[in-house]
């Protein structure tokens, strides 16, 4: 079975940086079995389908109406295999790719699905649907010499032509998500060479649409015994992209996918998988991008990688994999996050203004302060206050009864002011838990007590 190769290594943990307090936050776990996301396909901020590995004899497919934390299953008619390559163009209309290449339709929002495209051999590395009626299909090339299953519907995904000019595939296949697009004309995917120690893949693109011509550049890039994976792609324009490999090479272009330069990795990262990218289309040059080493990481840039920012990432996030990243639109600022690695635990991150935190009044305090939290008992809600005299760096975090940090509750600049943050932790056990403050050279811990 096709998965992204992946480097388990240690390298030096770099400091992070929060913005406009906006934070990568936990969201939840999917429902048991808890399988990895693959895919995932946001709607907007509240409606959300996510794609993952089959457990329980069918492939799993989730829908959240509330962004992520409520999942109902909707796998009727699913066989019982891993589902890959998700695009959900309304809450009812949703298209759903296998392990094989198969593709699944449903118009109920999931009570039913449908084999609308038969395909052997293949995989599905993503499907989009433009409008009702127009989409494009990703596919593996079924056999080496083979063309790549690049398929358009213009019939509201009822049948899915192979487009005449699709690029002939060597000792390659394309890899899960590895895709980017601005418009219908300009689109771009990644490639794996297979052949082991392999120094280089293939990128490809077309400026003319799927039915015009096809184009690839032979990217160079570092190869382990399953080859070299292009496994990540983003442009933020026509012309302005990166790409990074299961290597952890990352590589920019500025004249639309013709020529690809070397890009300094963020400081620390010296042996990591780039695992997927997220390009953002609103004139802001922000592009995003999950690793895994010996934790996860996403590392922002807005001139690409000259600079890198690491964001914050919960705890529960860094030790799994972030998959797949999408943003719901410019206007809102708001990205969500799939979690999935094999033997992992699904589930979803959001990255959002941080919530539940208040200022009560408007008066500066004298001193710092760190105030029982209350209840205390609680279950499964309390509330932490804090006071600042000065503005800084606030880092709130909980840890359990031997000294393991389970979460941080704020990690970013916040001004003078008394505080209150809400803490939810329906998903620890019974026990006693501490939370600390630090800021500007102030720290105090305090004792709490959770009873279910």
């Amino acid at each position: 079975m096709k998965k992204l190769f992946l480097l388990t290594v240690i390298f030096l943990i770099t400091g992070f940086a929060i913005s406009q307090n906006y934070q990568w936050q936990f969201v939840s776990y999917l429902p048991a079995p808890n399988p990895p996301i693959n895919s995932i396909s946001v709607i907007d901020q509240n409606r959300i389908w996510v794609c993952c590995d089959a457990s329980g004899g069918a492939g799993r497919v989730y829908y959240s109406s509330n962004g992520g934390v409520n999942w109902v299953l909707r796998n009727t008619g699913l066989p019982a295999s891993n589902c890959y390559g998700i695009d959900a163009y309304s809450e009812n209309i949703v298209f759903v790719g296998m392990v094989d290449g198969d593709l699944y339709k449903t118009t109920d929002g999931g009570l039913n699905w449908t084999r609308v495209l038969d395909l052997t051999n293949s995989f599905c590395n993503g499907v989009k649907m433009y409008t009702a009626n127009y989409g494009f299909y990703f596919g593996d090339p079924t056999a080496s010499g083979q063309p790549y299953q690049i398929r358009v519907t213009t019939n509201g995904g009822n049948n899915w032509n192979l487009v005449p000019g699709s690029p002939i595939a060597g000792s390659e296949y394309g890899v899960i998500n590895a895709w980017d697009f601005t418009d219908t004309l300009h689109v771009w995917m990644g490639s794996a060479n297979t052949v082991a120690s392999s120094t280089n893949a293939k990128v490809y693109r077309t400026s003319t649409g799927f039915y015009g011509t096809w184009a690839n550049t032979v990217v160079n890039g570092t190869g382990g015994s399953s080859g070299c994976y292009f496994q990540a792609v983003a442009f933020i324009n026509n012309n302005s992209g990166m790409v990074g490999s299961s290597g952890g090479d990352i590589r920019k272009t500025t004249d639309g996918g013709v020529t690809f330069t070397n890009v300094t990795p963020p400081v620390g990262l010296t042996s990591y998988a780039v695992i997927n990218m997220n390009g953002l289309k609103d004139n802001s040059n922000t592009i995003r991008m999950s690793t895994i080493g010996d934790s996860a990481k996403i590392f922002r840039t807005t001139n690409l990688g000259t600079t890198w920012i690491q964001e914050y990432l919960p705890a529960v996030a860094q030790v799994s994999q972030v998959q797949h990243i999408q943003f719901v639109n410019s206007a809102t600022g708001i990205g969500f996050g799939g979690l999935g690695a094999s033997g992992g635990l699904g589930g979803l991150i959001k990255y959002a203004p941080v919530t539940g935190i208040t200022n009560s009044n408007g008066i500066i305090p004298s001193e710092y302060l760190l105030s029982q939290n209350y209840p205390n008992p609680f279950n499964p809600s309390t509330s932490i206050k804090f006071s600042l005299p000065k503005s800084g760096n606030v880092i709130l975090k909980v840890y359990n009864s031997l000294g393991k940090e389970v979460e941080t509750l704020i990690s970013e600049d916040m001004v003078a002011g008394t505080y209150t943050v809400s803490y939810d932790a329906s998903k620890l056990t019974s026990g006693m838990y501490f939370y600390k403050i630090s800021v500007n050279g102030f720290t105090d811990t305090k004792k709490m007590m959770l009873v279910k």
